[in-house]
């Protein structure tokens, strides 16, 4: 889970709250306070999302399981940020991303190396970084700690 007292820094902990907001399923409200009307969103595999709106119609046609058939059974999100680093207005993050079905089960689990750029106090960039053989990955067993009741 994504710990807000892992950051050194206001940038840092800027970076973290958007992964808070994935985790918590608070994401389409944290983009609308924490992002720039430009924001970018580039993940490894898959097209870039660009713009703010881009992003938030991106999440109403159904995210981006409509590009990685594994998240169709997605239930919720969490990560555990291993290393968090910030130089200027660049946030560095080494993660372990987990996409969990009801069931409690582990979808896809990328190891990321992610960058965040801030501009006048906002993200205006996250780009990840990972294998994308997890797109390919079989679930894991179930963990009743994860599942939906």
């Amino acid at each position: 889970m994504v710990d807000l007292e892992q950051a050194g820094n206001d940038r840092e902990r800027l970076a973290l709250r958007i992964f808070k907001a994935m985790e918590d399923g608070t994401l389409r409200e944290a983009l609308e306070t924490l992002c720039t009307d430009d924001f970018v969103w580039a993940n490894s595999g898959i097209p870039t999302l660009r713009g703010r709106q881009a992003v938030l119609d991106h999440m109403a046609s159904g995210g981006f399981a409509g590009m990685i058939p594994i998240l169709a059974g997605m239930r919720s999100f969490s990560a555990d940020v291993l290393h968090i680093a910030s130089s200027g207005d660049v946030v560095f993050t080494e993660r372990v991303d987990h996409h969990w079905d009801g069931r409690g089960r582990d979808l896809m689990t990328p190891h990321i190396c992610g960058v965040v750029e801030i501009r006048d106090g906002r993200i205006c960039a996250l780009r990840d970084y990972y294998d994308t053989a997890c797109y390919r990955q079989q679930p894991t067993e179930p963990d009743p700690a994860h599942a939906l009741t």
